[in-house]
């Protein structure tokens, strides 16, 4: 558990150090941390935090958050280029977004937590019930996620919905805390288990 705990500190903090490496000038580390994070996360701006900017997130105008800055007005940048999005980093004036979106942050930050949280009771809370971990942690993500596909790609709604970071954070921290109140139990249960059988 505490390999994997170091492993999780290391991956959830490479994403906050890349906007950290923009505002500082350090351009070369900061782009080899977009670049790797890159195979692990879409990183689209307007689904991502940024840091040391005029706002913490760029939403697109048909998430309707009143008072912030559209992704659109701020990137002047087309919503459907999803590539574009990817590759934008941000600024000085707006800031820089990290490495992971909101969702994924939020996700590994919970498995964390929750990490943390077994090692220090001494890894004896036993295992959340798997209707548990599908009705709390699987069902809400999916439905944001599935709901936001159905409407925009699919055109079932009689409109678009983009999810908000609230509920992206929400169900991502849901996620992750399920899951590892789900997998951190079983692994150590797999693992007394092999141990007792080694010594009979």
């Amino acid at each position: 558990m505490h390999i994997v705990l170091v492993f999780l500190a290391v991956f959830i903090a490479l994403p906050l150090l890349a906007p950290l490496f923009m505002h500082n000038g350090l351009e070369m580390p900061a782009r080899i941390i977009y670049l790797s994070y890159s195979h692990f996360c879409h990183q689209f701006a307007y689904r991502s935090w940024f840091l040391f900017g005029e706002q913490s997130y760029y939403p697109l105008e048909e998430a309707s958050i009143a008072g912030k800055m559209t992704y659109e007005e701020a990137f002047k940048a087309d919503s459907t280029d999803e590539e574009l999005s990817r590759k934008i980093i941000g600024s000085e004036k707006l800031g820089y977004k990290m490495a992971f979106c909101q969702r994924d942050f939020a996700m590994y930050s919970a498995l964390f937590i929750f990490g943390g949280i077994f090692t220090a009771a001494g890894r004896k809370i036993k295992r959340a019930p798997f209707i548990l971990w599908l009705g709390i942690g699987v069902i809400p993500l999916g439905l944001d996620g599935v709901i936001q596909l159905a409407g925009n790609v699919f055109g079932f709604f009689p409109y678009q919905w983009e999810s908000i970071p609230f509920l992206r954070t929400l169900t991502g921290s849901l996620f992750g805390f399920m899951s590892g109140w789900f997998l951190f139990p079983s692994i150590e249960m797999v693992i007394k288990r092999n141990f007792s059988a080694s010594l009979d």
